[in-house]
């Protein structure tokens, strides 16, 4: 099989990380100002989460699109394009004043980040060999954090020194726009370097993408559709509990606890940092817990008695005690989303669907941020953050156990034994 050597494959993975990360900076600027968005247009909770459910919507609408469209892209040419419109949605953002054209530009930006993904996916699974996707993996998961602590950081530093919160939108539209044209040119070393200077031949098992003329194997029979079903409701609720955090933490703190709004962001901004042990902790505990939803079962289990902690201390307004829980419940996440992103996804990969499962995964991550970021705040202005933290801790319990059963119906099959 031919791949990239180890020098263009670390400049490929970081090239990736970096685009990646940028665009989680599109797409979390409205999230990160949410609080003074509020209160700058004098709307209720649930009308402003209303903007990221348009956003989370069409991403989710997209991905399912793209899990059939995917191979079929040129991920050199749709990154760009994409990252480039993402970059006009975020000046748009900056510039109106209105909350229902604001929910039409945002719907634009995730219909065009909702390719991302799975482009990235595919040419890390065409260019690069089994080692490097194992690095490619931790990477990939890194871009969650940097891109928040770039989004988040920018904006409590904007709010500290009195900055409009629109400014954030400029300054974001101006990175994507930057990444689109090193994208381009980045990649476009790439396939010069595949096709002749910087390529190798390792001894793995070709991707059946990658081989013309080879009839695919089948990978979704019946039942491999019935458990795949599991993956994805939890994907789901993982994603509903991880965008009700991150969404509402601020305004939680706030309201609640009387942090200030600067040091509410910056409290929020420091959870993905804890993070990035994640992707390090799926990987060793893979090694140990044999099946992906096994793992996530006991993932959201201790989610879950973290969440039951938060619930217990609440009356008491520990801060410390609350934000610490609050951290350790979203590394637990993380990990679930880094195994139902990366890990399952290139498990497939002798199938040659790794970009169509990530995008099916990733849409339902998604829909369950659309009910997040909406229903959450809208249960927020109804009946008080305590039935927030209700229904949370409910999704995290049934998650325990649809992970838990599906990681027993895996195990009939070779193929869901192996994928899930």
């Amino acid at each position: 099989m031919k791949v990239l050597d180890r020098k263009r494959a670390t400049m490929l993975i970081l090239l990736c990380c970096l685009t990646y990360s940028l665009a989680y900076v599109g797409r979390l600027g409205y999230q990160a100002n949410l609080v003074s968005i509020i209160a700058d247009f004098g709307i209720t909770k649930d009308e402003g989460g209303m903007v990221s459910s348009f956003f989370f919507f069409s991403y989710a609408a997209g991905q399912l699109l793209n899990a059939f469209l995917s191979r079929y892209y040129n991920p050199k040419y749709v990154v760009a394009f994409s990252m480039t419109i993402s970059g006009l949605c975020n000046l748009g953002i900056g510039l109106l004043d209105s909350i229902p054209a604001m929910q039409i530009v945002w719907l634009v930006n995730g219909l065009v980040q909702s390719t991302l993904w799975c482009s990235i996916l595919n040419i890390q699974s065409k260019y690069l060999s089994k080692a490097d996707v194992s690095r490619a993996i931790v990477w990939n998961c890194m871009t969650l954090a940097i891109g928040t602590l770039v989004c988040y950081g920018l904006s409590a530093l904007f709010t500290e020194l009195g900055i409009t919160w629109r400014m954030l939108f400029y300054v974001a539209s101006a990175l994507l726009l930057g990444v689109a044209v090193l994208w381009y040119a980045g990649v476009r070393y790439t396939e010069v370097a595949f096709h002749s200077f910087g390529a190798i031949e390792v001894d793995e098992p070709v991707p059946v993408a990658s081989v013309a003329n080879t009839q695919k194997i089948h990978l979704f029979t019946r039942y491999f559709t019935l458990v795949f079903v599991f993956a994805c409701v939890c994907a789901a609720f993982c994603a509903f509990i991880r965008d009700g955090v991150v969404t509402w933490l601020p305004t939680i703190l706030k309201e609640e606890f009387g942090v200030r709004d600067s040091l509410s962001i910056v409290l929020t901004m420091i959870l993905p940092v804890i993070s990035l042990f994640g992707a390090m902790l799926v990987r060793k505990l893979n090694q140990k817990i044999k099946g992906h939803l096994r793992l996530e079962s006991f993932f959201f289990l201790i989610a879950s008695a973290l969440l039951i902690t938060i619930i217990a201390l609440y009356p008491y307004k520990l801060t410390i005690v609350t934000i610490l829980c609050f951290a350790l419940m979203y590394l637990m996440i993380c990990c679930i989303i880094n195994l139902t992103t990366s890990v399952i996804p290139f498990s497939v990969r002798q199938y040659g669907n790794v970009g169509s499962i990530s995008a099916l995964l990733d849409a339902c991550c998604y829909v369950g941020s659309v009910c997040s970021t909406y229903g959450l705040g809208l249960i927020a202005e109804k009946a008080g953050w305590m039935m927030v933290l209700y229904v949370v801790a409910s999704v995290a319990i049934v998650s325990i156990v649809l992970s838990f059963v599906g990681s027993i119906l895996a195990k009939r099959t070779e193929t869901t034994r192996n994928v899930l």
